[in-house]
């Protein structure tokens, strides 16, 4: 049964062309509007480029002014007599666009001039001869008419000084700024363009073409030259005249006078964009052209290509459909309607390939679910591994080495680096271990709230390191994704595992997946980071338990065990390898007044400080230990007698500017009373060592206190 059809493949074809015509239509109205509005900013750009000249020619004529002032300067006729006048009325012609030259006398009274005045004349009042006669220099005055509103001028002035530096006379000069205006037009001007000379009232004192009917007159836009030119000193805009004309105008300032004067240039809008009107109106004719030869080709081609074809194509879907399964579309060609034919032909023969593309899937799963096992069971046995070897271990940099060496077997396809916090500055986090090629994308010191993992105390993945928030210890070329796990044990932040993975803007196999950091990677490194974090901290501890057992906890310094363990250890060494080997015991004068004064917590704080200042002043190999009390052993291998005497000299003048405070107070000078013994002068024993050394202190002490002493 046929269906009746409100729109026939047919009348979509030709509804497409128009609808292909659309974009050109487009096209062309756009880039009429483009052409337009680049002609019209060409306009604006020329008519300030031309009001520019006119500003810089309006500057050489006032430079002009200025040397034929000078020049004049140095004629005698210019210093007043008979001939100045005559001599300037046939100097005169020979300076195109000058409208008089003079001189007045100090007094401003008019004396010479190149035009005949009809009555005396005083110019003391303007504002060129009082420039001149103050500033003893060339003057410009303003811009102004003359009077009768024949012409508006510019004048110039120049003083004629005495020796002793009076003013004698003023020479001036006054220029018709409607020769300014004309030299400018002289080189031809566009069609409707005007040049204009006005004030900031906006009356006009020189316009071309046409100037006669225009002078003194105000400009129709002079509101809107005020409102632009109030916000800077040059610009364009765009009015309409009174009958509806858009016009464009430019504006800018002329330099020289102490009021401003502005030049303006008007061009007619139409007159710009008259050549892109005409464009547009040819590109419309041509396009109604082709879209109506279009639309015909269309017609007449689609029932022979597209019409007749696609109905025979329907007709063996149907008989498919009913169950004809030999029905085989009679279309052949090389488009897309002979293509749509043989993909019917064809889809009989793909059942059979589908179902054993389907098996074929099967069996890829099955491999890679295998694969994935096979890597499970890698993971944990490295993962017992590394238990194993970090349990044996006896130092945090022998756990370093074990992990450095592990997390390259267990992430082979990333980068990366194990960072600890400590081991410098304090909130620093250093990197014990790296692998990976070419390096990791991080640093290997940084802050610890540079780590966005550390701030949060959780994982931190950033998938798109393009688009992604990046931790601040990121450096050198980025990875395509990166993966940071904080090390946390026993309620304690310890570092970071810093895992990335590719280069960001890496090129990429034709096919291959984006390179990233999948969640059983990101799994696997959680529980790497775990173990080796309470690895890490279990080390650590047992250092602190350690550490703990051979220091004195308030001074931070070795205790009397370890120091009579160290010196007995020494003691041997000297005497094994013939070198000698000194003991300074120190102890801190009348330390008792410091506990009665202060109180037991002040004299605890002057040990502390003694014992920070002792190890700041020991050299590498030098033991400082607590002995006991305020007393105080320095243990100096290699160190002869009088070098220990002299190192304990310093010691005693450092401590003698120790500075020591207690909840704000000072507690007053610190001084020690030491005493020096050598092996083997003064015995070969810990105990003949020591009670050498405590003899000579108490000597130190009995004999005024604050001092080295020797023993005997």
């Amino acid at each position: 049964m046929r269906h009746f059809r409100v729109v026939s493949l047919r009348d979509r074809l030709l509804l497409l062309v128009l609808v292909a015509a659309l974009p050109a239509l487009m096209l062309v109205v756009y880039s009429n509007l483009e052409e337009r509005r680049l002609d019209a900013r060409n306009a604006r750009v020329a008519a300030l480029r031309l009001a520019r000249i006119v500003a810089r020619t309006h500057e050489e004529l006032i430079d002009g002014a200025h040397r034929l002032l000078a020049t004049l300067a140095q004629v005698p006729e210019s210093r007043l007599g008979a001939r100045c006048s005559a001599r300037y009325a046939a100097l005169l012609p020979s300076y195109v666009g000058y409208a008089n030259i003079g001189v007045a006398g100090p007094d401003g009274a008019v004396d010479c001039s190149a035009v005949p005045l009809t009555a005396s004349l005083n110019v003391a009042d303007r504002s060129w001869f009082d420039r001149a006669v103050r500033t003893r220099g060339f003057a410009v005055g303003d811009h102004e008419l003359e009077p009768g509103g024949r012409r508006a001028v510019l004048v110039t002035a120049f003083p004629l000084l005495y020796p002793s530096g009076g003013t004698q006379a003023v020479i001036f000069a006054a220029l018709d700024l409607a020769r300014l205006s004309q030299l400018v037009g002289a080189g031809g001007l566009p069609a409707g363009w005007t040049i204009a000379v006005s004030d900031e009232g906006g009356a006009i004192l020189a316009r071309y073409p046409d100037p006669g009917r225009w002078l003194g007159q105000r400009l129709p836009e002079a509101a809107l030259v005020t409102a632009v030119l109030g916000e800077k000193d040059e610009g364009t805009a765009e009015v309409s005249d009174p009958d509806g004309t858009r016009r464009f105008h430019a504006f800018t300032p002329l330099s020289g006078a102490a009021r401003r004067v502005y030049v303006s240039v008007t061009a007619p809008r139409e007159a710009a964009v008259a050549d892109a009107n005409r464009i547009l109106a040819r590109n419309m004719t041509g396009l109604g052209v082709v879209t109506i030869l279009a639309l015909l080709a269309a017609w007449l081609g689609s029932s022979w290509l597209v019409v007749g074809r696609v109905t025979r194509l329907v007709a063996a879907t149907e008989r498919l459909r009913a169950g004809d399964l030999t029905a085989r579309a009679e279309v052949t060609g090389a488009d897309e309607i002979g293509d749509l034919a043989q993909a019917f032909d064809a889809m009989a023969a793909r059942l059979e390939a589908v179902g054993a593309a389907e098996q074929e899937a099967k069996q890829a799963l099955t491999e890679r679910v295998n694969a994935l096992v096979a890597q499970r069971t890698h993971d944990v046995d490295l993962l017992n591994e590394m238990s194993e070897l970090l349990q044996a271990c006896l130092l945090p940099e022998e756990a370093y080495a074990v992990i450095g060496q592990m997390l390259g077997q267990f992430f082979p396809e990333e980068a990366g680096a194990l960072l600890v916090i400590g081991g410098g500055p304090p909130e620093t986090v250093r990197a014990v271990a790296a692998w990976g090629a070419p390096t990791p994308a991080t640093r290997q010191t940084f802050a610890i709230d540079e780590c966005w993992a550390l701030r949060r105390g959780r994982v931190y993945h950033v998938e798109d390191c393009a688009t992604g928030l990046l931790c601040q210890h990121l450096e050198g070329p980025l990875p395509a994704a990166y993966l940071c796990v904080p090390l946390a044990a026993q309620g304690e932040t310890l570092g970071v595992l810093h895992l990335a993975a590719g280069r960001l803007g890496a090129p990429k196999e034709s096919g291959a997946e984006p390179r990233g950091i999948s969640e059983a990677r990101q799994r696997l490194a959680v529980t790497v980071a775990e173990q080796f974090a309470l690895a890490l901290a279990n080390l650590r501890l047992r250092e602190t338990l350690r550490t703990q057992s051979v220091r004195d906890p308030l001074t931070a310094l070795f205790n009397r065990r370890y120091m009579e363990e160290t010196l007995e250890r020494e003691i041997r060494r000297a005497e094994r390898e013939q070198r000698p080997l000194s003991v300074v015991m120190l102890d801190v004068d009348r330390f008792k007044n410091f506990n009665d004064s202060f109180g037991h917590e002040a004299g605890d704080a002057v040990l502390s400080a003694l014992g920070g200042l002792l190890r700041g002043v020991c050299r590498a190999g030098d033991v400082a230990c607590r002995y006991g009390g305020e007393e105080f052993i320095l243990i100096l291998p290699a160190a002869p007698l009088p070098d220990a005497r002299r190192r304990a000299d310093e010691m005693r003048g450092a401590i003698r500017e120790l500075q020591v405070t207690h909840e704000g107070r000072p507690l007053g000078p610190v001084r020690c009373s030491m005493g020096v013994s050598a092996f083997p002068e003064h015995g070969s024993t810990v105990v003949n060592l020591l009670r050498a050394a405590d003899a000579a202190l108490y000597r130190a002490k009995r004999e005024g206190r604050d001092q080295v002493v020797v023993a005997d």
